[in-house]
């Protein structure tokens, strides 16, 4: 093995080996380095020549683009607005969003937005939700009008100690929502929210699913409560969910975390007016300033814009004071339409299900714990029981009210028909 004062020396001496055509595993052996190095020496001295063997800088041959000042000034200020804003998001896509609306140019990129809320110690832990792991076999809903969910936060409290809840109803495919306070979690004021304040704005859908919550105010031997004649009566199909199952309405679920760190977590009420006026600068901003949406698939960044460009395919609700259609004791007297009301449900060990508290076989061809649907059609009065799209048996449903004519009708396919 040789010695070398240098390492340009030793790499010298390799190519002079090599070129004398001494193999390079011996070459290697004699100046002390592998094979490898070997090789790399010999074909840069092959491909530059002397100036091959001199060590080349290591710094990056493309430099980042320098975001100009005013940019990074702006995005700050903008985050500053956003932060100001109790019900505002703060995020690089809010920033760009609010950059983008008062004609901002040049439009910096998200990741340029990111790393100068980094630079500047702007930003905040990213706390990741945890989520059931369970895929349920969801239809994906791009348009408005198709699907609402509907949930109640129930059981909270004002700052003097009184009891209220909050109505969430969310558009599934714009991503729309509205929020309605009350002090008891009745089925008319569940009612008096879908009329007044969700269906004027979200329209009126083919679907409205709930969780198991609405299914406890059916009562056996009344259950078309107000809430389902609503709905049977303007076209909309009723969706409930299976008992404690999460999930299939994590849409609304999402919009119930969201509504409540933008306002009981972070402001205080005292009374349900002041309550009812936070939520609704809340949901006007969710609706009009959050940019949810994919502007290249939806046109738009926000489920307002999105609604609006849709009104004329949309259902509304008519000129119909509702208070003309109830009875003296303020019961709705809106007549049952025809309609499907249908329920989710896992097969119990006894190959039945429970609908309306009452039990219904199950063929013993359908396992154990499989989902099935079941769904009540007031036209011919049947309760059809389907599993993975498959009509697997049908049973007589009676109803003693009259059907009549709803003001829309409802669709020809149920929404969770292929389960």
């Amino acid at each position: 093995m040789e010695a070398f004062g240098s390492e340009l020396e030793r790499r010298e001496r390799a190519v002079e080996l090599v070129g004398e055509g001494v193999p390079k595993a011996e070459v290697a052996r004699r100046v002390d380095r592998s094979r490898e190095w070997v090789h790399k020496w010999w074909r840069r001295w092959s491909s530059d020549g002397p100036d091959g063997l001199v060590d080349q800088s290591r710094a990056r041959h493309r430099q980042d683009r320098v975001t100009p000042l005013e940019v990074g000034v702006r995005v700050l200020e903008v985050r500053d607005a956003l932060e100001a804003n109790p019900v505002a998001n703060v995020g690089s896509l809010s920033i760009l969003a609010s950059l983008e609306r008062e004609g901002f140019s040049p439009l910096p990129s998200v990741s340029t937005i990111e790393r100068i809320l980094r630079r500047a110690g702007r930003t905040q832990p990213y706390r990741r939700r945890q989520r059931s792991g369970i895929r349920l076999p969801l239809p994906v809903i791009t348009g408005p009008g198709i699907w609402h969910q509907a949930d109640w936060i129930q059981d909270r409290y004002l700052t003097g100690g009184i009891k209220f809840h909050s109505l969430q109803i969310s558009d599934v495919g714009s991503h729309g929502i509205t929020a309605t306070q009350y002090q008891h979690r009745y089925v008319r004021n569940a009612v008096d929210a879908l009329w007044k304040r969700t269906w004027p704005f979200l329209s009126i859908p083919q679907a409205l699913g709930t969780d198991n919550a609405f299914a406890h105010t059916t009562h056996k031997n009344n259950p078309w409560t107000e809430w389902t004649r609503l709905c049977l009566f303007f076209g909309t199909e009723v969706i409930i969910s299976p008992p404690g199952e999460l999930g299939w309405t994590n849409h609304v679920e999402a919009v119930n975390e969201l509504w409540q760190s933008r306002t009981i977590r972070t402001r205080h009420f005292s009374t349900l007016d002041e309550l009812r006026t936070g939520s609704e600068q809340a949901c006007w901003w969710f609706n009009h300033h959050r940019p949810i949406l994919d502007p290249t698939v939806h046109g738009t960044r926000y489920p307002a814009e999105y609604i609006a460009a849709h009104t004329d395919q949309l259902r509304w609700p008519p000129d119909i004071n509702l208070a003309d259609h109830r009875d003296q004791k303020g019961r709705l007297t809106l007549g049952l339409a025809p309609g499907r009301v249908t329920h989710l449900r896992h097969v119990n060990n006894d190959h039945t299900i429970n609908v309306t508290h009452t039990t219904w076989p199950v063929p013993p061809t359908i396992p154990t714990g499989a989902l099935v649907t079941a769904t009540i059609t007031t036209t011919d009065q049947t309760l059809t029981i389907r599993h993975r799209g498959e009509p697997i048996t049908t049973h007589p449903y009676p109803i003693r009210d009259p059907i009549t004519t709803g003001y829309y009708p409802p669709a020809n396919h149920g929404l969770l028909d292929h389960i």
